[in-house]
This record gives C-alpha cells, sequence and structure tokens, in this order.
C-alpha cells in the first residue's frame, strides 16, 4: 500500500511570500552555503505526520476537523529573524511569528495531542512556531551572514488572516518537494 508524506500547516499570503523572497534574495548576497526553500514552498508547519496509509489520512482529516472547531479565524504577524540552533552557528535560517504566536501554539498542542490519540507519536521538541527559509550546507560565508542576520533581526514581512489550515501531502522530487493540499479546513466562522 502507498504511503503519503504528510503534514498539517498554514498557507501564506502571496504579499507575505514575496517579502520572504525579496529577504532571501538579500541574503543570498552573503554568499553563504545555503539551501534556500523556494518561497512558494515555504508554510507555516503545525504538524509533521511523515508517510501514513490512506486509513491514517481518513482519520487525519476527521480529527484536525473537530480539532478545530474550536478555533476562530486570527491574524499573525511574520517577523523576526533567526536561526537554529543560534544567530552565531546558524544551521536553519528562519523568520519568526510575532503576533498570533499564542494561538499557533494552542492549535498545534490540541492537534499534538488529538493525534497523539489516535496513535500518531507525539513531537520530541517544543513547538515553536517559525518559517524555515534555508538550510546551511557548509560553514563557507556564515560570518557575512551572521552579520545580516544580527542585523535585520527584527524584519517585519507582513500580517495576515488566518482562516483556514490545510493537510498537504509531500512528494519528494530531485528538482524540490511538490506540495498538494488534500484538504483545506476553515476556522470556525463568526457567526457560528
Amino acid at each position: 500500500m502507498e504511503k503519503i508524506r504528510t503534514f498539517i500547516a498554514i498557507k501564506l499570503t502571496p504579499e507575505i511570500l514575496s517579502n520572504i523572497s525579496k529577504l532571501q534574495e538579500e541574503l543570498k548576497k552573503t554568499s553563504a552555503q545555503v539551501k534556500w526553500v523556494k518561497p512558494e514552498n515555504i508554510h507555516l508547519t503545525l504538524k509533521f505526520l511523515g508517510h501514513i496509509t490512506p486509513e491514517e489520512l481518513e482519520k487525519v482529516k476527521i480529527v484536525t476537523r473537530e480539532t478545530m472547531e474550536p478555533f476562530a479565524p486570527f491574524e499573525i504577524s511574520v517577523s523576526g529573524l533567526g536561526a537554529f540552533p543560534k544567530i552565531k552557528y546558524p544551521r536553519v535560517i528562519w523568520v519568526g511569528i510575532d503576533k498570533g504566536k499564542e494561538e499557533l501554539k494552542r492549535i498545534a498542542f490540541n492537534i499534538e495531542e488529538n493525534l497523539a490519540k489516535i496513535g500518531f507519536d507525539r513531537e520530541k521538541r517544543k513547538f515553536s512556531p517559525h518559517l524555515t527559509l534555508g538550510r546551511m550546507k557548509s560553514l563557507n560565508g556564515r560570518e557575512r551572514l551572521t552579520e545580516i542576520l544580527t542585523k535585520n533581526r527584527v524584519t517585519n514581512l507582513g500580517n495576515m488572516g488566518v482562516a483556514k489550515i490545510s493537510i498537504v501531502k509531500s512528494e519528494l522530487r530531485p528538482q524540490g518537494p511538490v506540495y498538494t493540499t488534500l484538504e483545506e479546513i476553515n476556522l470556525r466562522s463568526e457567526e457560528e
């Protein structure tokens, strides 16, 4: 049986993706050895599920729909530039979430808990809302990159409303991952 590589995420607005693209262009000028994520592939991951069966996918859809019922739409701001494990030793370059961070943590926690009840492993690391921009391939150019990251720590890339989350299929291909939305789940509307 074919398994589907799947994750649950929030898609970003074209405006924010465009701002991310401009930021990446700026960071590329450092000539650091970074494998950059294509802007159109950047999303806010709430839960990575790995390879699951079609039956598990159906259960994930039901549980995620039920999990999202109490949540109303909210706004997030995409801001703050950083790196894991830390700016001085960047391995993963990211942009953070400022406004809306607590709502995201609550949603991710509830998804985590409810999926654990149906057999999915809990994430070992604490959920930290962020968007991955790129991953270091080598230490070449690290100093210059660290300089730019430090100087632009408070970068604001825009605000957006979050009204739905997506269950996404991820196919790994030589030219990069291809994402297909399997289901979109709306947050409860204010009238309900």
